[in-house]
């Protein structure tokens, strides 16, 4: 029963995170710098682990999803030609 009420929060996270990625491919292909693209990706792997570390969240693990997006996200930056 606990997990059921959990499931509207998990809903509106999975729904951010979409969100963010159609924002980041957008951004990418507008031509937006490496080095933001770095920075945003770092933000979003310190996000993530800040809400995978606190004890009080239960997001079933879309806490490691933001924080892997955020690699990936980084990842592309670092890779991007300015």
């Amino acid at each position: 029963m606990a997990a059921l009420s959990r499931l509207p929060l998990v809903i509106v996270f999975f729904v951010l995170v979409v969100l963010m990625v159609i924002y980041i491919s957008k951004s990418l292909s507008e031509g937006s710098s490496g080095l933001k693209v770095m920075l945003l990706g770092l933000n979003l792997t310190i996000m993530g682990g800040i809400v995978a570390v606190d004890p009080d969240s239960n997001l079933a693990g879309f806490e490691y999803l933001i924080i892997l997006l955020g690699f990936i996200i980084s990842f592309i930056g670092l890779r991007k030609k300015d």
